[in-house]
């Protein structure tokens, strides 16, 4: 007998502080915190049973069907809400691709697509289907809000919405429609009131923890001292200077795909003792190290940010549970191998730091700032080249609607920085999806090409693996 009941995924009835960042960071378009995925489809699939799983999906996680509720001030966290004029009409669409169906022509069409705001007053979410691409096959492509969710709480409600075979599977809970709830801006306001006023007992205890503290006033200011010298490091204020070759920042977007073989990503990691996250940053930094060569520009390093999770146990499983690590990306080591072990020591650096997580401490704080402040912060990303996020996959075949996905693209927003490229493995593939400011590389062909090559050198680390020889490439997908 199966459990009628909603995943759960989605349950705060309010935003948390860090995702209300991102939410009114949207007020600079420059800074529109959009995530999207590209799935290819094997065949088109059935859209009658395709519109049945998104309103079966609505009902398994309840926050694709509520909207942001703001207090009168917007201020403070917004409110989540059941929309009551919820419509899956508005939310899903079907397109077709122009041109010859290529992926190129595709990933034109969705870059198209993300870049196109979406409306605050509806559940921040747009899925599409797209016809037309060659040899039978069809694309889905989902955009939202990444106040929604980090990128692995996407996975975990990807992996739990998609099914296992291609044909219906019988059975499933079949929970109710979430019940639409009328909830008003002074409402929002006196949850706030009160949320305020119960973290109250938690601040003297702070307090008292402090003056506690003050026993051992040695080892008080040592530990004061180093989540001091830290702070400056996590929010990026004493990162290198961006590349002279990537100055240029737009509301320009332009989508680019490639895929390996996961295992050569593996084997790799195992030649040089370094983790599939740092073979994978020294991938892209090679890339942007032949980029810079390609154009008779030499810096040593480039500003780098990746996402840390912070994720705990009894944390919700959707919002964002993420702090960010800084690195000055080595572009100037010309070997392969020493460039993956500066990466390797760098993250390391990145997670051990006292103050990794204080954009999620001061959350409730920067909350209640005014919007046009707000995006001060979230333009700290400006400062990037490159931001980079690697999240597990679905290492499993998995079908949408009876169409078996081959492949996943993930796309991350582009807040401000040169190039965000975010990685998921995919049934023993890795894919990864570029999302790349028209503005900071201008010849978005070579950038790919040299891409290609800063990943084949890394691999040629693991030249020695019977198992994924030097065959086992990165390739672009067009």
């Amino acid at each position: 007998m199966t459990d009628d009941k909603p995943l759960d995924w989605g349950n705060d009835a309010e935003m948390s502080a860090v995702d209300t960042v991102m939410w009114r960071g949207d007020a600079d378009r420059r800074l529109r915190s959009t995530i999207s995925v590209v799935e290819v489809l094997d065949c088109e699939p059935d859209w009658d049973r395709l519109v049945a799983a998104h309103d079966w999906g609505t009902r398994m996680a309840p926050r694709f069907r509520q909207r942001v509720v703001e207090s009168p001030l917007r201020t403070g966290t917004p409110s989540w809400q059941v929309d009551p004029d919820f419509d899956l009409h508005y939310h899903l669409r079907r397109v077709r691709v122009a041109g010859d169906g290529s992926m190129s022509e595709l990933f034109s069409l969705c870059e198209q697509i993300a870049m196109t705001p979406l409306d605050p007053a509806r559940p921040p979410w747009e899925g599409y289907l797209i016809d037309g691409l060659s040899d039978g096959k069809t694309a889905y492509f989902m955009k939202a809000h990444h106040a929604l969710t980090d990128g692995m709480g996407a996975m975990l409600v990807v992996a739990q919405l998609h099914s296992t075979t291609r044909e219906p599977k019988p059975g499933k809970p079949q929970p109710p429609a979430p019940k639409p709830a009328e909830l008003s801006g002074l409402d929002v306001l006196s949850r706030q009131v009160s949320e305020e006023l119960s973290r109250l007992p938690k601040l003297a205890g702070l307090a008292v923890d402090g003056v506690r503290a003050l026993t051992d006033p040695k080892k008080t200011l040592s530990r004061v001292l180093r989540y001091g010298r830290s702070v400056p490091r996590v929010a990026g204020m004493i990162s290198p200077e961006g590349s002279p070759l990537l100055a240029g920042r737009s509301v320009s977007w332009r989508f680019s795909a490639f895929e390996a073989d996961f295992g050569a990503i593996r084997a790799t990691s195992a030649a040089t003792g370094a983790s599939v996250n740092d073979v994978y940053l020294a991938g892209l930094i090679g890339g942007f190290r032949k980029y810079h060569d390609a154009n008779g520009v030499f810096v040593e390093s480039i500003p780098v940010a990746i996402p840390i999770s912070v994720r705990q146990e009894g944390d919700s499983a959707s919002g964002n549970r993420i702090a960010v690590g800084r690195l000055a990306g080595p572009i100037g080591i010309d070997d392969p191998f020493e460039r993956v072990l500066t990466i390797r020591e760098q993250v390391r650096a990145a997670r051990g730091e006292p103050a990794v997580d204080i954009f999620n401490t001061i959350g409730p704080v920067l909350a209640w700032l005014p919007g046009q402040v707000l995006t001060q912060f979230s333009g700290t990303t400006s400062m990037n080249d490159l931001q980079a996020s690697n999240v597990p996959g679905i290492p499993w075949d998995t079908y949408f609607a009876g169409a078996k996905v081959e492949r996943m693209y993930p796309f991350g927003p582009l807040p401000g920085c040169a190039v965000m490229a975010t990685m998921i493995t995919h049934n023993g593939v890795a894919c990864l999806g570029l999302n790349i400011d028209a503005a900071a590389v201008t010849d978005i062909d070579l950038f790919a090409e040299c891409l290609v090559e800063g990943f084949d050198e890394v691999f040629d680390l693991a030249e020695s693996s019977s198992d994924h020889p030097v065959g086992s490439r990165m390739v672009r997908v067009i």
